[in-house]
């Protein structure tokens, strides 16, 4: 009678203990997790201000070959000009 006792009484305390563990564990994951989706939103303001600003900043590939290629022609008028200018004064 008494050896039951005491295992259910150590029973019960390995119990308690497991599920102290388990409550710590468990609140320490939930404030990660709430840590984790605060960054995570901060970022995607922080993404969404830089996707709205990239056009400002940044020139894109197609726009700067587009640009060259005027660039080029306009050389290229320029040339001609002073060759031609050239040749008939």
């Amino acid at each position: 009678m008494d050896f039951n006792w005491a295992m259910q009484t150590i029973t019960m305390l390995g119990i308690g203990v497991i599920g102290y563990f388990l409550k710590t564990s468990m609140s320490e994951i939930k404030g990660q997790i709430k840590e984790n989706a605060q960054r995570v939103s901060t970022l995607e303001k922080e993404l969404d201000d830089l996707r709205s600003d990239l056009p400002f900043i940044y020139t894109t590939r197609e726009d700067f070959i587009r640009t060259m290629n005027n660039v080029d022609k306009k050389l290229d008028k320029i040339h001609d000009s002073m060759i031609g200018g050239g040749r008939n004064g």
